[in-house]
């Protein structure tokens, strides 16, 4: 794109993902996804699980058609799933280490943030706020707010219309390849933060970086937390 900017310093707004980056939830996530298997004498392993990571509700359901026997209804797999998660959920909920300094750092310098997210709207809302780090976060899209889900770029591309900031002005942090492909296919530039899966790609400046936390990606960006 001819207007993308070559400085990573040189940005507007930055967009979030949610599990994963900002929440330590994928563990719980994955444990959830086991406990449920189990349950159906299904001998599901991460490789599995890793086809959902980053996939909205629909998405999600789908995969899981393929993955189950036909006994199984994904539907009703994927309420049991949630209903184990949600369980975890309420014991703990971990914030990554660096999240809350580096929105309370954006949120004071008045720099457009939002969350672009897989988990529905309503749910990622309400646990952003039961965490603290909803009050850092003007705007926010779900995964089940928008026609298609990551890899799909319309999260991305909607929390940019709600900042109302170009996408190539953007810089989308994330930790899956789907959301990253996701943020790259919306126009802007991604550093990564993986997460239970190693980065499969090479940086490529200035669309694609790579760190290994919250504190490098926003050291990159000309930050000192």
């Amino acid at each position: 794109m001819s207007d993308y900017p070559t400085d990573i310093t040189d940005f507007d707004a930055v967009i979030f993902d949610m599990d994963g980056l900002l929440l330590d939830t994928e563990k719980l996530s994955y444990d959830s996804f086991v406990t449920t298997a189990h349950a159906h004498n299904q001998p599901f392993a991460f490789d599995d699980y890793r086809q959902l990571i980053g996939r909205n509700a629909k998405t999600g359901i789908d995969i899981l058609r393929r993955m189950l026997p036909a006994h199984i209804d994904a539907t009703t797999f994927k309420d049991e799933w949630l209903d184990v998660y949600r369980q975890l959920l309420d014991d703990s909920i971990e914030v990554k280490p660096g999240a809350s300094h580096f929105l309370a750092c954006l949120a004071e310098m008045q720099i457009p943030r939002a969350v672009a997210t897989s988990s529905s709207g309503a749910k990622a809302r309400a646990i952003l706020d039961r965490v603290g780090l909803w009050q850092y976060i003007p705007h926010l899209t779900g995964g089940d707010e928008v026609a298609a889900g990551k890899p799909a770029p319309d999260v991305y591309l909607d929390a940019a219309r709600k900042l109302g900031v170009a996408a190539a002005r953007c810089i989308a942090f994330e930790d899956s390849e789907t959301g990253t492909t996701a943020a790259l296919a919306a126009g802007m530039r991604v550093i990564q933060i993986p997460d239970m899966i190693a980065a499969e790609r090479s940086p490529t400046t200035p669309r694609y970086y790579c760190a290994n936390n919250l504190l490098e990606g926003a050291a990159l960006l000309g930050f000192d937390l």
